[in-house]
């Protein structure tokens, strides 16, 4: 699915952080921007019909649809707050170096990055991200990656609100629910997200 970092930067994300019409990973019921979307983390049914968690057949991690973040935000928050990033995402390169995290996340997991752009919401999901340029496979929407945060975001308007995040690249576990394989997610678990009095370049094209 992913090909390469030069001829397809960003609309081979289409799954995963993808420009225009987009679908969560996380969940089969999130989709495009704009759309109504549900978000795993917030769906918790109940167990199906002769199934009961004491019984052996019955995986709740399978059954019931979630995001498992394992992170703890506050506790991580006091280890790094003086650490300084080791990567800032700057105007040049902003969707190479997304899709790199993507196709080559383990040589960057743990690592502290630093990155503006639109506060963007899909369904219950927060990212942080720029509008593309459009391309055969894409609607010219944005390019984007997950941030995780525990601060009240109400004051900020998606698409409108630009924002700075830094936080550590982490991996977290989506359980789609109805006896599915767990699968994994990336994101960023914010140890700062602050809303900026001036947006930066809100296009990129590489």
């Amino acid at each position: 699915m992913k090909k390469t970092i030069l001829i397809f930067p960003f609309c081979i994300l289409l799954l995963l952080s993808a420009c225009g019409k987009r679908s969560d990973d996380h969940s089969a019921a999130a989709s495009a921007l704009g759309s109504e979307a549900v978000s795993s983390a917030a769906v918790t049914p109940a167990a199906p019909t002769g199934s009961s968690s004491g019984s052996a057949s019955y995986n709740p991690e399978l059954e019931n649809p979630h995001d498992d973040y394992p992170y703890d935000i506050a506790t991580d928050q006091k280890q790094y707050s003086d650490a300084e990033p080791d990567i800032v995402v700057g105007d040049n390169l902003y969707m190479t170096q997304i899709n790199d995290w993507y196709m080559n996340f383990d040589d960057y997991v743990g690592k502290i990055v630093e990155i503006e752009g639109y506060y963007l919401t899909f369904g219950d999901y927060t990212f942080v991200g720029r509008k593309g340029p459009t391309c055969p496979y894409c609607t010219g929407g944005y390019v984007d990656f997950e941030f995780q945060t525990d601060r009240d975001l109400s004051d900020w308007i998606s698409e409108t609100s630009w924002i700075k995040v830094t936080g550590i690249l982490r991996e977290g576990t989506n359980y789609p629910g109805g006896g599915e394989k767990p699968q994994p997610f990336y994101y960023i678990e914010a140890l700062s997200a602050e809303k900026q009095a001036q947006a930066g370049i809100d296009t990129v094209s590489n």
